[in-house]
């Protein structure tokens, strides 16, 4: 194993003062020293870097090289600054916690220092060798390590037909290691409450001999106003087929108060009768331990035996202690997996509302009055924290008012969740908006983050809330409040920080008139109120959404077209567009799909015949169409402008005559409906 080169070196390992291992080269060799197996020299060292320095021997010379490393090299006290050090005899490297001595010689210099340490003598490295994980190569000498024993599964987990361990443990504390290790190992394998319950129970009643066990756990996420009256009996098991005799309020408050497994001694008390009971004589012997978890209690285990003979000592109160330590452990775990199940669905739909959100446009398009009044209110509201009612017609741009004002909100980082409360059945809108837990009702198969906890911090975007139930008015109206609110199913209160933004295309105010929305609540949602115009009654501002839809559809499909032709404009300009900004979207949709030519067409528009939200009547597509309906004086100047225009060749002064005013206010007309040729 020693080198017989002429030139040798070698390196010692230091620790508290003594030298260890021995590692000899010699100088045909470059030895290099890191964390990873593939060093010559491997230290098990968290301050080593995987390549941290090398030795080799160079002009009659051995020098250390740093590599880069994270923390450094000291050599003597003096860190390896430049490409290279020259070292000495008996130079102390210092690499992370790790001491090297270096040393040179003949030969025989090295067959001595070996001597002092003959068993200490490796061939690799320290702590661990690359070659001990790695085949030798063919014209090595060396061997592989060999596998001295190998087993795919513990016995320690494992019980024979006598229900016996069947390792060679035979000592009591041995037994009680073996059967905690096993409860860990079942307790880690269950995944719901009830499991971890039932191989608690029977555990502690083979092991400790009790006749009667019970697991006690307070509600889950219950942190503040914990009291005896809370706990609840989750699972029992007694031997003999006996009644569970129940855990005491006493015994509940004195363990929640000391936070320690306790023995007791007490008199034989039948649960139902409260008198002594008649199948057993004597006192119970009433061991109780705390499932703690960080400085928390989540329950009790509670045991007892009423059997003369068998008495509680000191192993039954540290190995029961030892399962409620380890079962606290287990049910936070499983809490917190639940939790992580549903904040991760809770994420993926959070995923798909941003998908969505990219996906849209939230550029509020518009050079009308109408609309710069609506965005000097979205700026002036997106500033607070008051709740937004957003009024108008269906189609109008409810949802991206909302955007837009969490957008230029200081919430702009937070979640915004929409919800569409028409679009939910009013059995299920409360455990939209609220959550529920596991079990809550029929179907309810995990736990599930309702949309207020899902926009903690940000804002909640209720769409059509004129269609929520009044049952449920009253309650959305307490958390408005600030009150805290509960899951469907569950009893833990939940408070959050939300910011609610809500629309509506009814008529509230008939609503509530008519008994069907509460008044308080309208008054409370009605902080800040938007009500953001129908298209109709801003013109001016069809073009350019025409224009946006057209690039938008065009760029979509791979078509393209130059434009409207004036007549497409015109219809457009001039139609009621009952579904707004909507069917405005559509119809140009459908245009460029189905359109053919340069421009788009009157024949490519497909407009319908539907009355507007909110008045008596419409304007048939066939203005030539002899049937009265009836207009705002409004619509009806504008069509009668335009008509007169069209039917003058848009000769103003002629126009300005026919109408009987001056030109300049025929001029202010046109642009203030957008008319144009």
């Amino acid at each position: 194993m020693i080198l017989t080169q002429s030139e040798n070196a070698y390196l010692i390992r230091i620790q508290n003062g003594e030298q260890k291992e021995l590692v000899p080269f010699n100088s045909n060799t470059e030895v290099t020293i890191g964390r990873s197996i593939d060093n010559k020299i491997s230290l098990l060292d968290d301050r080593c870097s995987r390549f941290h320095a090398k030795i080799y021997f160079d002009s009659g010379q051995w020098i250390l090289q740093d590599l880069g490393s994270r923390n450094g090299t000291f050599v003597d006290g003096k860190q390896v600054l430049s490409e290279s050090f020259e070292l000495h005899q008996d130079s102390l490297i210092q690499i992370g916690h790790s001491t090297l001595k270096f040393g040179y010689g003949t030969h025989e210099n090295i067959e001595t220092v070996a001597s002092l340490e003959e068993d200490e003598i490796h061939s690799g490295v320290f702590g661990i060798t690359g070659d001990m994980l790695r085949a030798p190569e063919a014209n090595n000498n060396e061997t592989a390590t060999g596998i001295l024993r190998r087993t795919s599964q513990t016995s320690l987990l494992k019980v024979d037909s006598d229900d016996k361990p069947t390792s060679q443990l035979t000592t009591r504390a041995g037994h009680g290691a073996v059967e905690l290790c096993r409860l860990a190992y079942q307790l880690g394998k269950a995944g719901e409450i009830n499991q971890i319950a039932r191989a608690a129970i029977e555990g502690l009643l083979k092991a400790t001999g009790a006749d009667g066990a019970g697991l006690w756990l307070f509600p889950y996420n219950l942190k503040s106003s914990q009291n005896a009256s809370d706990i609840r009996l989750v699972a029992n098991a007694t031997l003999e087929d006996l009644q569970y005799n129940v855990i005491t309020e006493a015994i509940v408050r004195t363990i929640f108060d000391k936070k320690e497994a306790c023995l007791f001694h007490e008199p034989n008390i039948d649960s139902k009768t409260g008198s002594k009971s008649k199948q057993r004589e004597g006192s119970v012997n009433t061991l109780v331990a705390p499932i703690r978890f960080q400085n928390g209690i989540q329950g009790l285990i509670h045991l007892y035996t009423v059997k003369e003979n068998k008495q509680f000592d000191d192993a039954d109160l540290q190995y029961t202690l030892a399962v409620a330590d380890t079962l606290g452990v287990a049910l936070a775990n499983m809490n917190k997996q639940k939790e992580l199940a549903a904040n991760l669905n809770q994420v993926r739909k959070e995923n798909n509302n941003l998908r969505e959100m990219l996906q849209m446009n939230s550029e509020i398009i518009g050079k009308s009055d109408a609309m710069a009044q609506v965005n000097n209110l979205i700026l002036r509201a997106a500033s607070g924290k008051a709740t937004v009612l957003i009024r108008g017609e269906s189609g109008v741009g409810k949802e991206l008012i909302a955007r837009a004002i969490h957008l230029a909100s200081p919430r702009k980082s937070k979640p915004l969740i929409c919800m569409n409360c028409a679009a939910i059945s009013e059995n299920l809108l409360e455990s939209e908006l609220f959550g529920h837990e596991r079990g809550a009702f029929t179907g309810a198969t995990e736990r599930k983050i309702g949309k207020f906890e899902a926009a903690n911090t940000g804002t909640l975007f209720l769409d059509e809330i004129g269609e929520m139930s009044p049952s449920l008015q009253a309650k959305f109206l307490r958390v408005l409040e600030g009150s805290a609110f509960e899951r469907v199913g569950g009893n833990s209160s939940i408070t959050v920080d939300v910011r609610v933004l809500a629309a509506t295309n009814r008529d509230l105010e008939k609503e509530v008139a008519e008994g069907r929305f509460r008044h308080d609540l309208f008054f409370r949602l009605r902080v800040l109120e938007i009500i953001v115009p129908p298209l109709r009654k801003r013109a001016e501002d069809i073009p350019l959404l025409a224009e946006y839809f057209l690039d938008r559809y065009c760029k979509e499909t791979g078509r393209r077209y130059d434009g409207f032709d004036s007549e497409a404009m015109r219809v457009l300009i001039s139609y009621r567009w009952p579904g707004n900004i909507r069917e405005l979207k559509n119809v140009i949709e459908r245009a460029v799909v189905l359109g053919n030519g340069q421009y788009i067409q009157e024949q490519d528009l497909l407009l319908s015949t539907l009355n507007t939200t909110g008045e008596s009547g419409i304007r048939a597509i066939n203005e030539h169409q002899d049937v009265f309906i009836p207009l705002s004086l409004e619509d009806m100047e504008r069509n009668h402008i335009i008509r007169t225009l069209e039917h003058l060749q848009w000769n103003k002064s002629l126009v300005a005559k026919q109408l009987g005013i001056e030109r300049t206010t025929l001029d202010r007309k046109i642009k203030r409906y957008g008319l144009e040729k």
